[in-house]
């Protein structure tokens, strides 16, 4: 297809002129005729420069680059969303432009996905000429276009003048909630299809096209996030020349003869043929508007009323996940109170149990060690070998599944000897007694640096027979019961332990741990003067605070939410580990899901459809929030991870789950950093130091992949501890490379002490 014309398609070699003033008439009629419709033939390629011209233009007035007076102006019209059928209500609309020199004034009413269309009432007002042409008395009017030319009306914002107009009458009570271009009205009035319906066009006493564009892109409105009608006013694109070949002589007569010369010049022609030619890989649909002007324009002011309400429910919802500055120093003052009291061994939700690890290394710590990690699903064996070069690791991951983690003891330590006689086979050291070092990220009171009594068990496991007993005899009796293997077990070491030795053999200033991932822990050196649980009065002494159940006495209960108790509920440890709950990434995407359904139920998502796979637990998994908040996505790509999950959502419906979970990781990023802020606080006032300078170790999937979490707990610690200069280390391999650096440790005190 070459050419599109009154006549077909056909290939255009040129256009000859068709007799004006002062040109040759050819003779005969029927030739004057033919060469007169050949000028409006147009080819491919014209249509293709057209296009890309056109394109072009757009672009760069959305960027808000300088652009000629001609040019396409791509003005903001501030819909920010289309409809999706719920818009109820009585709205009255007034049109002015539609039709020519006339206003229509309509009641529309909007029944909502259930009830039938209702036709608007409606009446129209000639408009005379000399009101048309004569003076006017922030949707700013840039130009009038279709005969109107009233003064002082350019430049003004046009709802301000209805308002003032309705001042002076003083007999009416009417509220003016949106001003709205025709062709927005007509893409917001259209009976949507397979799909909605984003993409206007008017093609009647003038022309212009709108459509949704991602807000990111419009330079002007300076947001990231979200969509927003754009009106082309593409009437008077080609001024600039662009359409110079394809205008003929009648075209030019008549835009001299026009109220504005040179400006507003239709080039709409064959539009379904041209728009398969040039865009093949869209499947567009044209729907005629019955009513763009007058429903269409109703359905802006519902779909903002909609948005509004929307608005005020999701923020009523999320209200308690913002904590301001006195919330959070509330929650540090709490944990330092909770601190000094389990130190003491006083009633405290926090344990604050030694750990006999008594030094953090030194470098001069050299040999080969094994460790292993449990904490969670996955299990590692690692043999770990410190040299004067540094630290190298050879390690292997086994799995503990559900039905071992949550079975018998026995079988959980037997499945963990398997694993170490899998690896020592694996890697030649069979029959070698390496020391040990056990990291086992789970309550532990410990008696001993190689005695740790379980309390009690989190992260979903429950294995029998094991709370209450010493895990390192646990260990050492299912060693016994695989005969012919020996294991040296040097040390227990909580993982939150592990993290900060491993980043203290990197810094020595480093002497906090922190662990933010399936679940939560700090710990951190204390004076051991402090320590009523272990007789000295000089030294230090690594506290494991168990954080994860600070709160458990009712010291959060201020700031826990309904959807905190949801999650709290269906948990297996019901009334424990409330910190944790609202922190670690274990629960995270619980709470989140929790919101989803209530904002459902209001009608606030997915059309208040409730939808099965929301309904499953655990469904939302964490990561999805590490994923949403990404700075990267776009929204279509936060659209699809949510369609991933079953969930048939808008864009709107994307920017408020976007909302909702940054709300609940600001939340948990907050409260981790009063935790820390608590502790940092503790170390400067133990020493008795106007300023500190300190580190901080950290380990955790939810730390290290959610792409504001780090900084949100750096800005909390430092806006509660001004005084304390806190540096941040991301642990590389703490629960493995710590374990084996505890060992190591210990091996050079017990050398230092036989010597």
């Amino acid at each position: 297809m070459d050419s599109i014309g009154p006549v077909g398609l056909q290939q255009r070699e040129g256009a000859p002129g068709c007799s004006q003033e002062g040109l040759p008439c050819p003779s005969d009629s029927s030739e004057l005729v033919l060469e007169c419709l050949q000028q409006f033939k147009v080819t491919e390629t014209q249509l293709q420069q057209i296009q890309a011209s056109l394109l072009g233009s757009m672009e760069q007035a959305l960027r808000g680059q300088a652009t000629p007076a001609s040019a396409v102006r791509m003005l903001p019209t501030y819909v920010g969303s289309t409809p999706h059928g719920t818009e109820q209500g009585d709205f009255v609309v007034l049109e002015l432009g539609a039709t020519g020199a006339s206003l229509r004034v309509l009641w529309v009413t909007l029944m909502g996905t259930e009830g039938h269309r209702m036709e608007p009432q409606s009446q129209e007002f000639v408009i005379p000429p000399e009101v048309m042409l004569g003076p006017g008395q922030q949707s700013t009017l840039i130009s009038w276009t279709k005969g109107f030319r009233c003064s002082g009306v350019e430049g003004h914002d046009v709802v301000q003048l209805l308002r003032d107009a309705i001042e002076r009458q003083g007999a009416y009570s009417i509220d003016v909630f949106a001003v709205v271009n025709d062709t927005v009205g007509t893409m917001m009035g259209c009976e949507p299809g397979v799909g909605p319906c984003e993409v206007g066009l008017v093609v009647d006493t003038g022309t212009n096209a709108c459509y949704m564009e991602e807000a990111r892109h419009v330079a002007v409105l300076d947001e990231d996030r979200g969509r927003v009608c754009i009106s082309v006013e593409w009437g008077s694109f080609s001024d600039d020349g662009v359409l110079g070949p394809v205008l003929t002589t009648f075209d030019h007569a008549l835009d001299r003869e026009s109220l504005n010369p040179g400006a507003q010049r239709c080039f709409l022609s064959v539009l379904q043929k041209t728009v398969m030619l040039l865009a093949p890989q869209c499947d567009v649909s044209f729907i005629p508007s019955v009513d763009g002007g007058g429903r269409g324009v109703a359905m802006v002011t519902a779909v903002a009323a909609r948005l509004a309400a929307h608005r005020r429910l999701l923020e009523e919802n999320l209200a308690p996940f913002r904590l301001n500055h006195n919330q959070l120093a509330a929650v540090q003052a709490q944990m330092r109170e909770a601190m000094v009291k389990g130190l003491r061994g006083e009633a405290s939700s926090l344990r604050m149990l030694p750990t006999y690890v008594r030094a953090t290394p030194d470098g001069t710590e050299r040999g080969d060690f094994l460790a292993l990690d449990l904490g969670g699903t996955n299990f590692r064996v690692l043999l770990v070998r410190v040299t004067a070069g540094g630290v190298k690791i050879t390690s292997q991951v086994y799995s503990i599944p559900e039905d071992v983690a949550q079975g018998s003891g026995q079988q959980l330590f037997d499945r963990i000897v398997d694993c170490i006689v899998d690896f020592q086979q694996k890697q030649g050291l069979s029959g070698q007694s390496l020391p040990l070092g056990f990291t086992f990220s789970f309550p532990c009171r410990q008696l001993g640096l190689d005695q740790g009594i379980l309390l009690n068990w989190t992260k979903g496991f429950s294995a029998s027979d094991c709370e209450g007993q010493d895990v390192v005899c646990l260990l050492r009796e299912a060693i016994g019961r695989r005969q012919a293997v020996e294991l040296n077990v040097v040390a227990i070491v909580n993982d939150t332990v592990g993290t900060m030795m491993s980043c203290g053999y990197e810094d020595p200033r480093c002497e906090v741990g922190l662990i933010v991932g399936t679940g939560t822990n700090a710990c951190y050196m204390e004076e051991l003067r402090n320590v009523a649980a272990v007789a000295g009065d000089s030294g230090h002494m690594c506290i494991n605070m168990e954080w994860g159940a600070f709160g458990d006495d009712g010291s959060l209960d201020l700031l826990r939410t309904c959807f905190d108790a949801n999650v709290d509920q269906a948990s297996i440890n019901p009334g424990k580990q409330s910190f944790e709950k609202m922190i670690s990434g274990m629960y995270l995407g619980e709470i989140v899901r929790h919101i989803l359904l209530r904002l459902t139920s209001l009608g606030v998502l997915f059309r208040g459809q409730q939808t099965q796979r929301l309904q499953t637990r655990d469904i939302f998994k964490t990561k999805f929030l590490s994923e949403i908040e990404s700075d990267s996505l776009a929204l279509r790509q936060v659209r699809a991870i949510l369609e991933d999950l079953g969930l048939p959502l808008t864009s709107d419906d994307a920017l408020m789950v976007l909302e909702v979970c940054q709300a609940v990781s600001q939340r948990a990023a907050q409260l981790c950093g009063a935790g820390v802020a608590a502790v940092v606080e503790k170390i400067r006032e133990n020493r008795g130091l106007e300023e500190l300078t300190v580190s901080v170790g950290v380990d955790g999937t939810l730390y290290k992949l959610h792409p504001h979490f780090s900084g949100l707990v750096a800005a909390t610690v430092r806006e509660l501890a001004p005084r304390c200069a806190v540096t941040f280390l991301q642990s590389e391999d703490g629960s493995g490379k710590g374990a084996a650096l505890v060992t190591a440790v210990a091996c050079r005190l017990a050398q230092m002490a036989r010597v």
